[in-house]
């Protein structure tokens, strides 16, 4: 739904109510005998009452929803300018322009920052969490493409003015420097190179599309980002989401040696509110990033599975309170009718994730294989779309981790394309590798 379509709405239904309770009362008056008894008069009036409300409360209850959708989405998804999104004419129906554009590739970034952190006022939010849904638009079926927050030397495509500036990649040289790691390139763009990226109110996140895509072979048509409180206020205002814990996650423990204040412990189902599902997806002190990354597709296909078109109407005031809050995007406002019926072909499509981990499948973060990179990402999109897939067993070569991380293997040189090794169909069904199958302790 438009929110100029919801503000309509939030004004006409008041007015239509107020003109029915007041036809239902003038016709009352009309039609009714002029002897009548006090008893009778009070009945009437009783009546008159309580069909009037029985026509107001709804109205106004759908007045207050519509303009509480209407500024959530008016918050998340303006009609701001951006650097790559592509040129969509709103105006068609839904299916028209899912014809026009039969795969869309939205990358989703989970921003460091929050209320009591505030980093995004100063210019210093990382992206800790960056993945790309690619997305058939036709049938739902879903590749989630997770990328390390410590990739090395992102490249931009030749045409970018980025670049110019960074010939070689976003890097200086180092491939350790976590300066020039992927999930610097949002504030160093904003910060220091934001005029080279024209005419956008998202410099920083045009930057990461662009790298992003350039690495993964892919053009990224929108982001989504969320921040820390947002993805709990969200989780809350769903009423909590069921996962699968296959290992003893810390709670608010980090790996400077702050101790966790709890736990979250291994076992089937677990139901978790808002502050757990945080942890879920965040924590690591434990284990690895990569064990992180791991948990995060597992979430979101939990939240894709579980929050259903009833769940949204009942608790939908506290949704779009959430959501308000949670989210900022680049996909305008006229898109919204599309995106709300692709999400709705996602439930129940096959869903895969390709995990990019360190020393796995030929992957090495501060040395990376772009070349071998693309190659997967073509071969994780191609098996999504396989049917007889969905179950297939796990092909990586990665074996579950122990809740001991081990050491970062050292780069190794990046092999010529002559050389490359053959690319290896690395790609997972999520719904198999968050089933529960805990870790074994060694």
């Amino acid at each position: 739904m438009r929110p100029r379509v919801l503000n309509v709405i939030s004004i006409g239904v008041p007015l239509l109510a107020v003109l029915l309770v007041g036809l239902l009362v003038v016709t009352h008056l009309d039609i009714r005998p002029r002897r009548i008894t006090r008893t009778q008069r009070w009945i009437s009036a009783i009546l008159v009452g309580t069909l009037s409300l029985a026509i107001a409360a709804p109205m106004a209850i759908a007045a207050r929803y519509a303009h509480d959708e209407a500024a959530a989405l008016g918050k998340i998804f303006s009609e701001s300018r951006s650097g790559t999104r592509p040129a969509i004419d709103y105006n068609q129906s839904v299916d028209e322009i899912w014809r026009q554009k039969p795969r869309v590739n939205v990358l989703l970034v989970g921003g460091d920052d929050s209320s009591s952190r505030n980093y995004r006022a100063h210019g210093e939010m990382n992206t800790d969490t960056m993945m790309v849904a690619s997305i058939d638009t036709q049938t739902g079926n879903t590749t989630i493409i997770q990328i390390p927050r410590n990739l090395a030397s992102l490249p931009f495509p030749e045409d970018s003015p980025l670049h110019k500036i960074y010939p070689k990649g976003f890097s200086n040289g180092h491939g350790d420097d976590s300066d020039f790691f992927a999930n610097a390139v949002w504030s160093t763009v904003q910060n220091d190179h934001k005029d080279a990226m024209g005419a956008t109110d998202y410099p920083g996140a045009d930057a990461l599309k662009l790298g992003i895509g350039e690495a993964l072979g892919l053009n990224i048509d929108y982001f989504v980002m969320l921040d820390i409180d947002g993805l709990q206020k969200f989780v809350d205002a769903v009423g909590g989401v069921t996962v699968n814990v296959n290992e003893r996650l810390p709670i608010a423990g980090n790996t400077e040696g702050k101790e966790p204040t709890g736990y979250i412990e291994i076992g089937p189902d677990q139901h978790l509110n808002g502050y757990r599902a945080m942890w879920y997806a965040r924590s690591r002190s434990a284990s690895t990033d990569y064990d992180r990354m791991g948990r995060q597709s597992c979430l979101i296909k939990a939240v894709l599975d579980q929050v259903s078109p009833q769940t949204v109407l009942t608790r939908f005031e506290a949704i779009a309170s959430a959501s308000g809050d949670m989210v900022i995007s680049d996909i305008p406002q006229g898109m919204l009718p599309a995106f709300v019926a692709l999400v709705i072909r996602m439930r129940g499509a096959n869903v895969n994730r390709l995990l990019f981990t360190q020393g796995k499948n030929g992957f090495v973060a501060f040395d990376p294989n772009y070349s071998l990179m693309r190659n997967q990402v073509k071969d994780a999109i191609a098996d999504a779309s396989n049917v007889s897939n969905r179950n297939r067993p796990v092909t990586s070569a990665s074996p579950r981790p122990s809740r001991t991380a081990t050491a970062t293997p050292k780069p190794s040189p990046t092999p010529s394309p002559s050389s490359s090794p053959t690319p290896t169909r690395v790609s997972q069904s999520v719904t198999d590798v968050c089933a529960y199958n805990p870790v074994q302790p060694q």
